[in-house]
């Protein structure tokens, strides 16, 4: 669910300065009740390494990092696996985080991405961040995680494979939210339409319940029960008549499997019912006949297609409507189904 809003930082805090916090404390949070020698020790190394780490002296690449936890979190092994709720063909669990996996997830964000786009918006050089992407050199902890948050807005969903966001500092509050977001999300579909209605610019005063279903075409009783919910997790607030938003979110709904097949139904129906109502948009269909092999590349052409449309809304300004898109890519085989 898109929006042009990532984490909640100051203007003058930097995303790769926040990851930097976010990096002592993923090391704090691995540690445990362990002392900070005892890790090192567990580790390899020789040195209080550990001590350093969490001072952010220095920082592990972020591949020796991702070995480390599953060394005391297996569970990390799959972290790619429930970020993207699929297995990547590049993912190969047996050779662990290595330099070329990490080089492919980040290219799996980045999609067509411009390299130097994404170096003006984490504040590092064009050069190095070309190399990290071709594999060429590693990023560091807080490098990796800046990336995450500047190509998909989802450091937040990929921390949460290490650790419980709520338990660091720096990302309580900013969870919280999320989550609150994310809950409206399920809870009534329409309330982020809502809430994207509300962002467009329109006179003074103008956000009314009526002005809102008549942006959408919707009801009046649909405006309501997403305003409610809105405003409950703290998204939206009501001054008079009019409503304001208090703070646009990110929303990835992907991470609840059966949730998010509910919210993907509800906005194909809405497409649906328009469809037949001869609404203005672009409807297609295409049948073929492809080799599986084919068929899955498609969806990768797909999914970089859908990061830069995202990276289009991003930077899109001025809001003077609200969009929807849906699709379906689909081998209609129910057995041995390329897309499995």
């Amino acid at each position: 669910m898109a929006s042009k809003k990532s984490l909640e930082t100051p203007d003058s805090v930097p995303v790769s300065a926040l990851a930097e916090r976010v990096a002592q404390e993923l090391v704090r949070a691995l540690r445990g009740r362990r002392s900070r020698i005892e890790l090192s020790r567990r580790l390899g190394y020789r040195s209080n390494i550990v001590r350093r780490w969490e001072a952010g002296e220095c920082f592990p690449v972020a591949a020796d990092f991702l070995n480390a936890c599953v060394r005391i979190r297996p569970q990390v092994a799959s972290i790619f696996v429930r970020f993207f709720q699929r297995a990547p063909e590049w993912w190969d669990t047996r050779a662990g985080f290595t330099r070329e996996a990490l080089a492919a997830f980040l290219r799996d964000l980045r999609g067509r991405t411009p390299v130097g786009s994404i170096a003006a918006r984490s504040g590092y050089n064009r050069y190095t961040v070309g190399r990290w992407f071709s594999g060429l050199a590693e990023p560091r902890l807080p490098e990796f995680l800046t990336l995450i948050e500047v190509c998909s807005r989802r450091m937040l969903d990929f921390v949460a494979g290490i650790v419980e966001p709520a338990h660091l500092p720096s990302l309580a509050a900013d969870w919280q939210r999320l989550q609150a977001a994310r809950e409206a999300a399920y809870e009534v579909p329409w309330s982020h339409a809502v809430l994207r209605a509300l962002e467009l610019d329109c006179p003074r005063g103008g956000r009314t319940a009526l002005w809102l279903a008549k942006r959408l075409g919707i009801s009046l009783a649909q405006v309501l029960a997403g305003l409610d919910v809105l405003k409950r997790s703290g998204q939206v607030r009501q001054v008079g008549r009019a409503y304001l938003v208090d703070e646009v979110i990110h929303v990835d709904t992907s991470g609840d499997p059966e949730r998010a097949r509910s919210l993907k139904i509800a906005w194909a129906e809405v497409a649906l019912e328009r469809l037949r109502s001869g609404h203005r948009g672009s409807f297609g269909y295409s049948l073929f006949a492809i080799s599986k092999r084919d068929l899955r590349r498609l969806r990768e052409l797909h999914l970089e297609y859908v990061r830069a449309m995202q990276n289009v809304i991003a930077e899109s300004t001025p809001g003077e409507c609200v969009g929807l898109y849906n699709a379906q890519l689909m081998d209609l085989a129910t057995a041995q189904n390329a897309l499995e």
